[in-house]
């Protein structure tokens, strides 16, 4: 009789042991779909990330099952329900079922005690059987743990985790007594951690700037107002939090600064903040439209020739640089190419011209040759260093190795003006020539550019070719905004084209100016417009010619020679292209 028992006995456990094995994949699918945590936490890494510390034995107690969310050293073999997940505890689970089933039934188990819930020290498999047999308590001798945050049967280990460094970040930072409204809330362990770092370099430099010791409470709340807010308003303004979804404003602004520290060791300059966001939303977000548009960038960089490249609407460097700085000046950092020539350095002078008069930072940008002589770039970079130390402006050489027009564009995107020489169209052809790099970085790029000659232009004098097309909105902007900081007379050109008379127009544009403080003058002119811009610049004598860019899409330029394309290729001044 006995030997029969046992039989039906391991037949009935064998099967209990598959019931409770799909249950477990189920409830492991469950809890993928739902959120809810599905592991048992590891007693030794709670212990660790709490700091707990023993109380004492209680004793032996009947305790209840599902008050047990983890274990010691068993926590993978078993769902958060003591469900088994392995076949290789099978036979083990097995012997255990069949001697639940007779006379002498199961010792107790051994358990620590965290709080309201359990972890197993000694007896994983009996829980699991029990717990499938429908019993609700087990017998375990009990040894209890103090915790400084409470857990429940719902808790998660990275939750768990969470709670503890929030409490050690707020009991350190005290930053909920020095600024009560602040709710920071991070989704990653180790955050928190980041968090002092941050407060505690900020501190650090915050004392070297103004030269005395910083206590913590001031350093705390001086990078909270200072730092971390402003970011915060930034995420909150571009609507950054909704391309991260389950994430929190405090993670962004920890991905940011990162991201922001990591483009300003790109690309040797300091980034703005706002952009800084922008660019991780744009390069990171999870969202589909976000990645499609990736994708798409990517084949359209492949598959499509730089001839063939439309650059971003009109008005996106007002936008996203001018507007946000708010500041008296429009030319706060510079790029200037540099082509390794001779003569290349005329597109030097005249950006530290323009670099003196705005208070900007120059870059100075060589794309060299794969096999480009060292001391040549060197040499390149002493001397470029050497000029902009003379004329007092903040200056920093850049050199990279690439295709020149795609480097300058990528690079552009962080500026407010990019400084290149015009094509040589005498056949004097420069060591590496930029005339096709200006047509293609005109067309990309969505910064006013600069094309200039051998020769410095005072910039005494402004020549402003206006249309009223999107571009040449950008264009009236910059003429208004130059007049007036620079102090210097603006002459207005319209050329009577099309439909809409040029009397208007230049109605429109003189109005503008007035409205701005500049002195201006208007010139009606008929006749071709590229021909009537290049005579009157040379009639005024302008140091400056600004206008909009060209209208043709890239696939018409193959065929059509645009307005913008003979006035670079003609016009003895500067030609500030806008877009």
């Amino acid at each position: 009789m006995s030997n029969d028992n046992s039989r039906l006995w391991m037949v009935g456990a064998e099967q209990s042991f598959a019931r409770a094995r799909r249950r477990a994949f189920i409830e492991n699918v469950m809890g993928q779909l739902s959120g809810r945590p599905t592991d048992l936490l590891p007693f030794e890494e709670v212990r660790e990330k709490l700091g707990l510390q023993s109380s004492g034995q209680r004793g032996l107690h009947e305790i209840p099952l599902d008050k047990i969310v983890g274990s010691v050293g068993r926590y993978r073999d078993f769902t958060r329900s003591f469900l088994p997940r392995d076949k290789h505890i099978r036979q083990r689970w097995k012997r255990i079922y069949a001697a639940a089933q007779g006379m002498k039934g199961l010792p107790p188990i051994e358990v620590y005690q965290v709080g309201d819930v359990y972890f197993v020290k000694d007896g994983n498999h009996r829980v699991s059987v029990t717990r499938e047999m429908g019993t609700e308590t087990i017998q375990a001798y009990v040894t209890e743990f103090v915790s400084p945050v409470p857990l429940s049967a719902d808790t998660d280990l990275n939750d768990l985790i969470l709670k503890a460094e929030k409490a050690r970040f707020l009991q350190h930072s005290q930053l909920d007594e020095l600024r009560p409204e602040a709710q920071l809330g991070v989704t990653s362990p180790g955050y928190y951690e980041k968090l002092e770092q941050h407060i505690a370099v900020h501190g650090y430099f915050l004392g070297l700037d103004e030269q005395r010791d910083i206590s913590w409470e001031e350093a705390v709340t001086h990078w909270y107002d200072q730092v971390y807010v402003p970011l915060v308003r930034i995420i909150r303004e571009h609507d950054i939090l909704q391309d991260f979804g389950g994430r929190t404003e405090t993670d962004l602004y920890l991905w940011i600064i990162e991201h922001r520290h990591f483009l300003a060791q790109e690309l040797g300059q300091e980034i703005d903040l706002a952009e800084a966001a922008r660019h991780f939303a744009e390069q990171y977000s999870p969202r589909l439209e976000r990645a499609v548009g990736r994708v798409q960038q990517t084949l359209t960089d492949v598959l499509t020739p730089d001839q063939l490249e439309s650059g971003s609407a009109p008005g996106r460097w007002r936008k996203e640089r001018v507007e946000p700085r708010g500041e008296d000046r429009l030319f706060a950092d510079i790029l200037v190419a540099m082509d390794g020539s001779s003569s290349g350095w005329g597109a030097v002078e005249q950006a530290i011209t323009i670099a003196r008069r705005d208070q900007g930072n120059l870059y100075g940008l060589y794309v060299a040759a794969p096999d480009a002589d060292q001391g040549q770039v060197d040499s390149l970079r002493h001397q470029f260093g050497r000029r902009g130390e003379a004329a007092g402006i903040a200056c920093r050489f850049i050199s990279e190795v690439g295709d020149a027009a795609r480097i300058i564009v990528d690079r552009a995107r962080w500026v407010d003006l990019v400084v290149l020489n015009k094509p040589d169209e005498q056949g004097k052809s420069p060591e590496r020539s930029l005339g096709s790099t200006l047509q293609t970085v005109i067309r990309r790029t969505s910064r006013p550019v600069l094309a200039v000659g051998e020769k410095c232009s005072p910039l005494n004098k402004a020549l402003l070719a206006y249309d009223a097309s999107p571009t040449g909105e950008e264009a009236l902007f910059v003429a208004a905004h130059l007049g007036r900081t620079w102090n210097i007379p603006v002459t207005v050109v319209t050329v009577k084209e099309g439909h809409r008379t040029s009397h208007e127009i230049l109605d429109q544009a003189m109005s503008y100016l007035g409205e701005h403080g500049v002195a201006a003058e208007g010139v009606f002119s008929t006749g071709g417009v590229a021909r009537s811009i290049l005579r009157l610049a040379e009639e005024s004598e302008c140091g400056l010619l600004i206008m909009g860019g060209t209208g043709y899409s890239p696939f018409m330029e193959l065929f059509l020679r645009s307005t913008v394309d003979r006035v670079l290729r003609e016009a003895t001044c500067p030609v500030l292209i806008c877009r």
